[in-house]
């Protein structure tokens, strides 16, 4: 058995903190001339902030932006480009679902689902441009003129959602599969559901309008237009075309909000879950394209407001006009 020197390891020690404190010498002038640099840089940097404006930093990049251009340096080109915009929750959802690689993300739920959606479309197709179940507060006279012409937009609302509704799953349901490998199980569950989907769009690409209530409108407004014209030759005519184009437009405008509510409750009912639960069994698809029930009523609102101003001030106008004359 040896003993070891216990002198051994002293000098070792010994050693080992003359050479610590060299390096912390080294890099405590290090770490102070780096400092001193980057104060110097934050300083520089607060300065031009503090001088700079916005307008002087628009204006360099779009220099940089035409000097790029003659240059054909494409990837700084499109740096520059993106310099303009910001990372946003849209951005954000596309890089998600860039990343997720799988076509299906419940393979096993998926029939399931894409069986509860097309029950969906069977009685949303049935119901959903059915005339309204009941009109309140509407007087006898007027209710059967009322309820055709409610579920006249009703049907219009509702064949326009299905439509883009069956277009997008087509699309989402072709597109998956070309993103599956060949002979999958995801590929197979999603070429019989694409198959299945090309047959039925024919069938729910129904006309928005009827036909034959487009024909009997179209007459309708151009007898009023031609009986308006020969009534705004007097003023007791102009004062009665003005209350009844007003009257008018507030019928006309209740019954678009009235068929705008019951085209979104019957979507709501019939299609809103079945297609969000499709959708998430899909995965990282984004959401099921919503119908038009809020934007209609939306422009609705807005045209009575145009018409409710314009054409009062037309009329007075036409009246101004003619006792100047």
């Amino acid at each position: 058995m040896t003993i070891d020197d216990p002198a051994k390891p002293a000098k070792g020690l010994i050693k080992r903190g003359k050479a610590v404190p060299g390096q912390a010498v080294s890099l405590g002038k290090t770490t102070a001339g780096q400092a001193v640099s980057i104060g110097k840089a934050a300083a520089g940097q607060v300065a031009g902030q503090a001088d700079g404006l916005l307008i002087d930093q628009l204006g360099e990049r779009l220099e940089s932006l035409q000097l790029l251009r003659g240059g054909g340096d494409e990837s700084s080109t499109n740096q520059l480009l993106e310099a303009f915009g910001s990372s946003g929750v849209i951005e954000d959802q596309m890089l998600k679902e860039l990343s997720s690689k799988e076509p299906l993300r419940h393979t096993e739920r998926f029939d399931e689902a894409h069986r509860q959606a097309m029950r969906a479309f069977e009685v949303f197709d049935r119901n959903g441009s059915r005339p309204p179940s009941a009109l309140n507060k509407v007087p006898p006279l007027i209710k059967p003129v009322a309820e055709k012409i409610v579920q006249l937009f009703i049907t219009f609302i509702a064949r326009s959602h299905q439509k883009r509704l069956v277009k997008n799953l087509r699309q989402l349901y072709a597109l998956r599969e070309a993103n599956s490998p060949v002979g999958s199980d995801d590929y197979q569950l999603l070429a019989t559901a694409r198959i299945q989907v090309d047959a039925i769009t024919p069938d729910l690409n129904k006309s928005s309008l009827p036909l034959p209530a487009f024909l009997v409108g179209g007459a309708a407004i151009s007898g009023t237009i031609s009986f308006i014209g020969r009534s705004l030759t007097t003023d007791l005519g102009r004062f009665c075309f003005a209350a009844g184009f007003l009257v008018v437009g507030l019928g006309l405008f209740w019954c678009v909000l009235k068929a705008a509510g019951i085209a979104r409750s019957r979507a709501r009912i019939a299609l809103d879950g079945s297609f969000k639960a499709l959708y998430e069994v899909i995965g990282d698809a984004g959401d099921p394209p919503k119908d038009q029930a809020k934007m209609f009523a939306v422009i609705a609102s807005l045209l009575l407001l145009a018409i409710w101003i314009v054409v009062p001030g037309l009329l007075i106008g036409q009246t101004i006009k003619t006792a100047l004359n």
